[in-house]
């Protein structure tokens, strides 16, 4: 393995630590997005969330922290359906990261479209990183650099960081999901950990666990044992018990069946 790619396997692997042991979820998106807009490089990294069908849509954070004053979604309203990577997406179902460059042709440089993005917020070369969406909608990362197009290497380093995208929607569902209870630090317990615990309250197995996670189920059975231990127990029921005594998850005893194959 070259050492080019090791670099790009290296920061995929601490960008997801990063984002997996934050102690904040609300912080995780804006988080992946610096670490996007660092790692490409990108002048600009925006997580946009659209209704292609009804031509709406929101940009729902973004780095750097300017972006948060900009118009971004008077842009996505008045300009989103010329948008040709958008365009792109929303035609084919496609979920490969693409650059504008790949899917422009010479009018969209001249458009009126182009050039309103480029004097509000100074977008000008842009890479698409899609996530999975219900049909009519469009979810996913639009980075923007100035000049310089992005290279195939950067593509390839997109379409890692695109897998993980996945996995933070997967873990930000869960997470976001918990009680405002007892706080899960005070034990030495993740959100990660959280977010598998919470799961096993719903009767979930190891393998239904890994599934909504986009995790290994011997990940998933990792978590239990880290859990069993932080938590002073041997098993699912107790573990369940032990965490409602600590206030870690909400009263509601008819889910502590163990269930089948578990």
């Amino acid at each position: 393995m070259t050492s080019l790619f090791r670099d790009d396997g290296r920061r995929i692997h601490d960008l997801a630590m990063d984002i997996l042991t934050t102690s904040k979820p609300v912080r995780v998106w804006p988080l992946l997005m610096e670490r996007l807009a660092k790692d490409l490089p990108g002048d600009l990294a925006v997580l946009i969330d659209l209704d292609w069908t009804a031509g709406t849509g929101h940009a729902l954070t973004g780095s750097p922290d300017w972006l948060h004053q900009a118009p971004l979604d008077a842009l996505i309203h008045s300009h989103m359906r010329a948008h040709p990577l958008l365009r792109h997406y929303a035609r084919t179902g496609d979920r490969t990261p693409l650059a504008m460059d790949d899917v422009a042709d010479g009018d969209w440089w001249k458009s009126e479209a182009y050039h309103a993005g480029r004097a509000a917020i100074g977008i000008d070369r842009q890479l698409a990183l899609p996530l999975d969406a219900r049909p009519g909608q469009i979810r996913g990362v639009i980075m923007s650099r100035d000049g310089t197009g992005y290279s195939d290497r950067d593509l390839e380093y997109a379409a890692l960081a695109r897998s993980l995208l996945d996995t933070v929607e997967a873990h930000e569902k869960a997470v976001f999901r918990l009680p405002a209870l007892a706080d899960p630090a005070e034990h030495g317990i993740t959100l990660r950990e959280m977010a598998v615990l919470m799961s096993l309250s719903e009767g979930l197995t190891a393998y239904a666990i890994g599934r909504r996670l986009s995790i290994k189920e011997a990940t998933v059975n990792k978590h239990k044992e880290n859990l069993y231990r932080k938590l002073g127990v041997h098993d699912r029921v107790t573990a369940l018990r032990r965490a409602r005594a600590l206030d870690l998850l909400p009263p509601d005893p008819g889910r502590d069946a163990r269930p089948n194959g578990e």
